[in-house]
């Protein structure tokens, strides 16, 4: 036996097992994991994106927007609504509006929630781990399972209840070039009273350096609609 063979063949020996792809890590890890990512990760200040919000029950919603922000200032642009596309769009400007639909806004924290591993699911390539959590303080809207991404460890899925008509919903994310942003939200209500089903589709993200100062800028006043808060 060569040398050279001697010494891989003890290296070899020496090497630790590896856990097949399937199996994943223990629970602990994969939280802590989590809570840095989400200690590190940023949505960006300034950005644009449009969102088409689908609406049925009491009262019927079609609507297409695009949106622009820097900080807490948006830019709602009306493009269409009920199939009909507005020229010019309806513009409506909002000072000190956070943005909802963020990871930082939504995704559960171990401070506030306990986490009970539920188990993987595959995505693609690789897997996601899913949680149960459970407020430590009952609150009106409660954040149900989180899916966590098994490469970014950012929240894939974030599934939330509300005490107002049994509503349900989940908020999707995914990644959008560099940043982790959200894809679809969904919502429903299970009163028999009043039933309702909204969906909102995110798209055309994009994220400037800046924003020209005319951006927020209050234009004349136009026929007003409901916006969705970001």
């Amino acid at each position: 036996m060569s040398v050279v063979l001697a010494a891989a063949l003890a290296i070899r020996a020496l090497a630790l097992p590896t856990a097949p792809p399937d199996v994943p890590p223990l629970p602990g890890t994969i939280l802590a994991r989590y809570a840095e990512a989400l200690a590190t990760y940023r949505t960006p200040a300034v950005l644009s994106f449009e969102y088409a919000i689908d609406q049925t029950g009491a009262r019927s919603i079609q609507q297409t927007h695009r949106i622009f922000r820097d900080a807490d200032a948006q830019r709602d642009e009306l493009l269409s609504a009920d199939g009909k596309r507005l020229d010019p769009p309806s513009i409506h400007i909002f000072l000190g509006r956070r943005n909802r639909y963020t990871v930082e806004a939504l995704a559960p924290r171990a401070s506030a929630y306990a986490f009970r591993y539920v188990g993987s699911v595959h995505d693609g390539r690789h897997v996601d781990y899913v949680f149960a959590t459970t407020p430590f303080v009952p609150r009106a809207s409660t954040v149900t399972a989180v899916t966590i991404d098994g490469v970014r460890f950012l929240p894939d899925a974030i599934r939330f209840s509300t005490s107002a008509h049994g509503g349900t919903g989940v908020v999707t994310f995914g990644a959008v070039q560099k940043y982790w942003m959200p894809l679809t939200a969904s919502a429903q209500t299970n009163d028999l009273k009043l039933t309702a089903q909204e969906r909102i589709l995110f798209s055309r993200y994009r994220f400037p350096i800046a924003l020209a100062a005319s951006t927020f800028s209050t234009p004349k006043p136009l026929p007003s609609f409901r916006p969705v808060q970001f």
